[in-house]
């Protein structure tokens, strides 16, 4: 059954919009009366006045009425249920069709806005086209000046930051003094303030955050200046290291794909040299971990400094369709691996890969 409520609605609209009841009459041409009446719940106006009000908030008349909202959660809800698995198939294309409908569906809605914003993004290749940096930008700017939710506004930092660093630095610097300082955040005040078992859930949370965010920095960073190989090896080297150092006991998990990222780039780097054997033996411990990815199953970290952490693959989503054995199988096709193509040890490796990809990708 259909819930109306228009005078809690239009005083809130008119409210947020910062005019008065007579300025709303005047605009629909009828007496500020009329208005007071409505928002005491002691009148209603005419229907063919709705989508001229509607209209005037920018607002379908459904959300002016307030009519089923448990209806329009619900179908929310679906289309985040929708996304999540496209992101966890790496749809990317399904996953921004189902926005751009839930867009013209809800156009007001923060979680939609949100939704659409990211889709485009995940589906843009960096630098970002214009076109599409633009909307992003657009969907952002709407986003920040109606959401007051913390946590949405950071993620919509983020991906400003991210859109304009392709574009306009000194906008992207804007929007990146705009978020927090790393040594103050939630995870750090958590982890601070919690006590007993929940106080060491906070801290080793903080602790992976704070590894992965030390091993993508550095390898990060080899891609800000022309270094030398031998700088390059070393920046992943230390990403791997520090890995290594927090799972002690090689249950890496989710990291397993890091580490066969990490590795691939140090095999990259050997082939350029023209260094056989480390290219080689990179190249199979790349291998490795992308097969480890390719099998992994929900699990409990074990490592005593991450002993209360979970994977689960349910969680987790990415920005590419098949495994990581698929991606690695991608990048060997580089001419700089011709001169190491008919080793033996090579061939293995692309048996390994393709043994382990996901089909139909």
């Amino acid at each position: 059954m259909m819930e109306i409520n228009l005078k809690d609605k239009l005083h809130s609209l008119r409210q947020k919009k910062n005019i008065t009841q007579e300025t709303l009459a005047k605009h629909l041409g009828i007496t500020p009366q009329s208005v007071g009446k409505w928002e005491r719940g002691e009148g209603f106006p005419d229907i063919t006045l709705l989508p001229k009000i509607a209209f005037y908030f920018d607002i379908t008349v459904d959300e002016l009425l307030s009519v089923d909202n448990i209806r329009v959660e619900e179908v929310i809800r679906e289309y985040q249920r929708k996304s999540y698995i496209c992101c966890q198939k790496g749809d990317n294309k399904r996953n921004l069709e189902l926005w751009e409908k839930a867009y013209r569906d809800f156009p007001n809605d923060s979680r939609v806005i949100e939704g659409l914003m990211y889709a485009i993004n995940r589906e843009c290749i960096f630098p970002c086209p214009k076109e599409e940096a633009e909307r992003i930008i657009k969907l952002g700017e709407k986003l920040l000046s109606v959401s007051s939710d913390i946590r949405q506004r950071e993620r919509v930092i983020q991906v400003m930051c991210y859109t304009y660093n392709g574009i306009d630095k000194e906008k992207a610097l804007y929007y990146a003094d705009m978020s927090g300082t790393f040594d103050i955040t939630r995870e750090d005040l958590r982890s601070t303030i919690l006590d007993g078992e929940e106080g060491v859930k906070a801290c080793q949370a903080y602790l992976m955050s704070l590894v992965h965010t030390a091993a993508m920095t550095a390898a990060s960073m080899v891609s800000k200046l022309n270094y030398s190989h031998e700088k390059v090896i070393e920046a992943y080297t230390f990403s791997i290291n520090i890995l290594k150092l927090l799972y002690s006991d090689g249950n890496f998990g989710f990291y397993n794909y890091d580490l066969s990222y990490y590795y691939f780039c140090i095999a990259a780097e050997y082939a350029e040299m023209k260094e056989r054997e480390n290219t080689l033996r990179s190249l199979e411990e790349s291998c490795f971990y992308a097969v480890n990815d390719s099998v992994l199953t929900d699990r409990d970290y074990t490592a005593p400094l991450v002993d209360r952490m979970k994977y689960r693959k349910a969680n987790t989503s990415k920005n590419y369709e098949g495994n990581a054995c698929n991606l690695r199988l991608e990048a060997l096709a580089r001419d700089v691996f011709d001169f190491v193509r008919t080793d033996a040890r090579f061939k293995r490796v692309e048996g390994e890969l393709n043994k382990n990809k996901e089909d139909g990708s």
